[in-house]
């Protein structure tokens, strides 16, 4: 009778310990989840974000949660070369990441042939133009770094919003910085009158049949006279004579970080690069992957470096996601990498704007 009576109250013992141990995982789990929704709330309120419904909310926290793990988990591994943040694109996947703020860049064969711009070609000889050689530039004699940012070339970074307009402000960016070196004198100048009046709209366009658009228009207006509204309108043909800055025409380099070297170390220059789902949450450190060689994005090169602590070079990359994505606005990507075609694609086909 003494063993069953000892047998029961142990039973009761384990049933109520099972009970405690349950009730206290349900707790903090409840706690942890309050928590990460609090976070949530907090990053929707800094990023302006709501939704329709209360299942769209709900269904954004997940992607949100998945993503925040995923951040958090990368960075504790220590792997890469560059650390993940959160921005305003963590409630999205990577699928509509990369649908919304990339898109297909296709770019020409050979530079244009009737429009213009001249395609610097890299041989045995050198490189050399339609015009002939184009010179070279000892890379020894370059400087080891150049920031246009702090020599005052370069204008805030902007966000080109839901609308496929990068090639507008890699173009832009890439105008205003020769300007401001050929002048003195930092212009904002308009994607928005590209966005209408150059053809490609809110559908990702290339760099060279824009800049050949401001050529022959006879140049192209100020941001504070055409301002950026992220959809395409009609054309304000009224401005189209508004010339802030013009340009002379453009040139376009092939598979050489050599080249591309000794010209940024001139002016920004434009790059058509694959934007893949790793630049959703990169936030800083040198970027070194993973990406291929589809052009999705186009981005501006305004300076190149070298990290101190890893010793890794990198190119110093513009944006158009508006400065709360990577640092400021900008990216670091990996410099001199052993393929031709550069990080990412993004000497494939380097274009820059001559004055």
């Amino acid at each position: 009778m003494a063993a069953s009576s000892s047998f029961l109250a142990l039973l009761l013992l384990t049933i109520c310990c099972g009970l405690l141990t349950s009730s206290w995982a349900t707790s903090s789990r409840t706690t942890q989840e309050d928590l990460l929704m609090d976070r949530f709330h907090c990053w929707m309120e800094r990023h302006n974000r709501s939704y329709p419904t209360a299942d769209e909310k709900l269904r954004r926290f997940e992607v949100y949660r998945r993503n925040v793990e995923h951040i958090e988990a990368t960075n504790r591994e220590g792997k890469l070369s560059y650390t993940l943040g959160e921005n305003q694109f963590t409630d999205l996947t990577s699928e509509e990441f990369l649908a919304t703020y990339t898109g297909r860049v296709v770019l020409p064969e050979v530079a244009d042939d009737e429009d213009g711009g001249e395609m610097v070609i890299t041989t045995l000889a050198g490189d050399v133009t339609e015009g002939g050689n184009a010179g070279h530039v000892n890379v020894s004699a370059l400087p080891e770094s150049i920031d246009w940012r702090k020599l005052g070339a370069v204008t805030p970074v902007k966000n080109q919003g839901q609308c496929g307009s990068c090639y507008a402000f890699a173009v832009v960016a890439a105008v205003e910085g020769l300007h401001q070196i050929k002048t003195g004198k930092l212009v904002t100048l308009s994607e928005q009158q590209l966005v209408d009046c150059a053809s490609f709209g809110c559908s990702t366009g290339i760099s060279t049949g824009t800049f050949t658009w401001i050529r022959k228009n006879g140049g192209i207006t100020t941001e504070a006279d055409y301002p950026y509204t992220g959809q395409k309108g009609t054309c304000d043909a009224a401005k189209l004579k508004h010339h802030a800055v013009t340009i002379r025409d453009y040139r376009a380099l092939r598979n050489n970080e050599r080249k591309l070297m000794e010209t940024v170390a001139q002016q920004p220059v434009t790059v058509a690069i694959e934007a893949s789902a790793a630049f959703q949450d990169y936030q800083g450190g040198v970027f070194s992957g993973p990406c291929g060689f589809v052009h999705n994005h186009i981005v501006t090169i305004v300076g190149y470096g070298k990290d101190a602590a890893t010793g890794k070079k990198y190119w110093i990359v513009k944006n158009s996601y508006g400065q709360s994505w990577g640092m400021g606005g900008y990216i670091l990507m990996e410099k001199d990498i052993a393929d031709p075609r550069g990080l990412c694609n993004l000497a494939f086909y380097p274009v820059y704007p001559i004055m």
